[in-house]
């Protein structure tokens, strides 16, 4: 009987260091805001990075100030966000449209942001997925 409990004990020592591993095999699905200033941020890419389990990298383009990612593993996640200047040069015969500036992608105004928002141990952004819907706002300033 003891060797029973020992083995039952220790089973459940093993799933509760698998659980508090870190985005597991749960899903969640987080959506929310990313804000600089108190504003929008028109364009841009947010990063999860899973702090446990075999580690994914989870990316979505921001847009008009949000952003979502399906079916991300539960788990502390460190987060990054990153705005681009793109610099587009059209293609000989390329039609553009009349309503894009010539040089420019359609992607919304680039904002700069600080470079620390970019890096995983500077940007300070972290969160913790549970399994289901959530919704997730960060605001960045400068």
């Amino acid at each position: 009987m003891t060797r029973l409990v020992n083995v039952v004990a220790g089973c459940l020592g093993c799933s509760l260091l698998v659980a508090l591993a870190g985005c597991g095999n749960s899903a969640g699905a987080v959506s929310g805001k990313v804000l600089f200033q108190g504003q929008p941020l028109p364009a841009g890419r947010i990063v999860f990075l899973c702090q446990g389990g075999s580690k994914p990298v989870l990316t979505a383009d921001i847009k008009d100030g949000t952003y979502s990612i399906a079916d991300a593993p539960v788990g502390q996640v460190q987060v990054t966000v990153a705005t681009y200047q793109s610099n587009f040069t059209p293609v000989p015969g390329m039609v553009q449209s009349p309503d894009m500036p010539t040089g420019q992608v359609p992607t919304g105004p680039y904002v700069p942001i600080p470079a620390r928002y970019g890096v995983p141990d500077s940007s300070g952004l972290t969160y913790d997925i549970t399994p289901g819907s959530q919704t997730k706002d960060f605001e960045l300033t400068p």
